[in-house]
């Protein structure tokens, strides 16, 4: 085929293309009635309209901020509730932890775990004034309180044992470096109360909570009593070599600890700490001890202890 056959066969209708792209005036009828009945439909749907509001039955209920403490500072006013605490939580165990505590469950959240305290209803008042304000890591902390009929229930910190537990345990003694860490938040917690004027008569291993996180808390807050900074001070500094002795000396027949303690020649931060609480020191200078210098310990140096003390009380309580 030759070039000029070739080019003749090329042939373009320009005038259909040009048809084919000018916009049609032609109007589907029957899809617009369609499209507009759709619109109509639609737009009657009830899908705009607000969600109903949630309506709550039952009896009211109060929440009130009450002045029980002599300060203008609400924030730092304990949150209490007139009514009974099962009728949020659903108790499942009560045991003896520096006190009876319950550990509950919410109601409409079971996965969310308490521990509840309950004092007579006649030491809410006293509670409140003393305790309600106290935040401190090393002592026990009174999260919400509830009022019932006769009794008051207060939600506290939830730590599974007691430093009674540790010494009940033969098998079991704290490490130097464990027994500082334990004792260092010890000192911090007497030493926090000591300056509201609050004392325990006679502090004890049984009055010292013991987390599974390392953490040791003051308990028993409902024996303290009022008296001066420096009376607090002094009766804390009295207990603290009897704390330290229960939580290394197991029985009568531990003879090497007991004269290691008793001021054998032996040298030893345990023995220095000892002596220096014997002094009648100051509990700031008490923490300046080697045992319980605070930047040499972590709370999660005692986490294993705490662990072996929960196995082994659980064998014991099963036997």
């Amino acid at each position: 085929m030759t070039e000029s056959t070739s080019q003749a066969n090329m042939m373009f209708d320009f005038a259909a293309i040009r048809a084919q792209a000018r916009p049609s005036t032609t109007v589907d009828r029957s899809a617009i009635n369609a499209d507009s009945k759709w619109i109509a439909k639609r737009e009657s749907r009830p899908s705009c309209r607000a969600p109903s509001p949630k309506v709550i039955t039952g009896p009211p209920k109060t929440l009130y901020l009450p002045r029980l403490c002599n300060t203008d500072d609400i924030a730092s006013v304990l949150i209490v509730r007139r009514e009974s605490p099962w009728d949020t939580y659903h108790p499942v165990v009560t045991y003896d932890g520096a006190g009876k505590v319950t550990i509950a469950t919410r109601c409409s959240r079971p996965s969310r775990m308490v521990a509840i305290r309950k004092y007579p209803k006649q030491d809410t008042r006293r509670l409140i004034g003393r305790f309600g304000r106290l935040q401190h890591r090393n002592v026990l902390s009174l999260l919400e309180c509830y009022l019932d009929v006769d009794f008051a229930y207060f939600l506290v910190d939830d730590l599974a044992l007691t430093l009674g537990h540790l010494i009940a345990c033969p098998t079991i003694r704290p490490a130097e470096f464990e027994l500082g860490c334990i004792m260092v938040q010890v000192l911090n917690g007497v030493s926090y109360l000591s300056t509201f004027g609050l004392t325990h008569p006679s502090l004890t291993c049984h009055d010292i909570l013991f987390g599974l996180d390392g953490v040791v808390k003051i308990a028993r807050l409902e024996w303290c009593v009022d008296c001066t900074a420096a009376q607090a001070e002094a009766t804390y500094i009295a207990a603290i070599p009897s704390i330290v002795m229960q939580l290394m000396i197991r029985d009568d027949k531990d003879v090497a600890t007991n004269d290691m303690l008793s001021g054998s020649p032996i040298k030893s931060n345990i023995v220095q700490f000892l002596n220096a609480a014997k002094g009648e020191p100051s509990l700031f200078v008490l923490k300046q001890q080697p045992l319980v210098a605070e930047r040499h310990h972590s709370i999660s140096d005692l986490m294993s202890l705490a662990r072996a003390t929960l196995h082994l009380s659980e064998i014991r309580n099963e036997n």
